[in-house]
């Protein structure tokens, strides 16, 4: 099995079964800038991997948003970590979604009405950024 294929689903463990994701994208490699640098007031995550959404589960999120959501607050699995916390906060839509994770805001290019959410873990060690314009699940951690 390839490391992309170990890496997503290692990590395809820590997101809520109700978020299906199809594919593991490029960017958080080391020696390429991360996609985070993109938007501002952002910490450098230790950890990002991004994925694209399953088509279903992109449009869901786009006809349902937060009611969607709702039900997505619980890891499918769990990851072999010390601290371990599978239990997402509810989730936030907009510039509250954006300061739930540490973002002051979204890159200056972004299409002003198109949605964004995100969650983070109880423990705050780990999130979720949902982009359904762009088809795409952010995950980060910060130990």
């Amino acid at each position: 099995m390839s490391w992309r294929r170990c890496l997503h689903e290692r990590v395809r463990r820590a997101l809520p079964a109700r978020l299906e994701v199809d594919s593991l994208l490029d960017g958080e490699v080391s020696g390429w800038p991360s996609p985070l640098s993109a938007l501002p007031g952002v910490q450098a995550a230790p950890g990002l991997v991004r994925f694209g959404l399953a088509p279903v589960t992109c449009d869901a999120i786009t006809a349902h948003g937060l009611r969607f959501l709702e039900q997505a607050r619980q890891a499918r699995g769990r990851l072999p970590l010390p601290r371990w916390c599978g239990a997402y906060r509810p989730w936030r839509e907009g510039a509250q979604a954006l300061r739930e994770i540490g973002i002051r805001g979204l890159p200056l290019d972004w299409p002003v009405h198109a949605p964004v959410y995100a969650s983070a873990s109880e423990d705050r060690s780990r999130w979720l950024l949902v982009l359904p314009s762009r088809g795409q699940l952010w995950y980060g951690w910060m130990e």
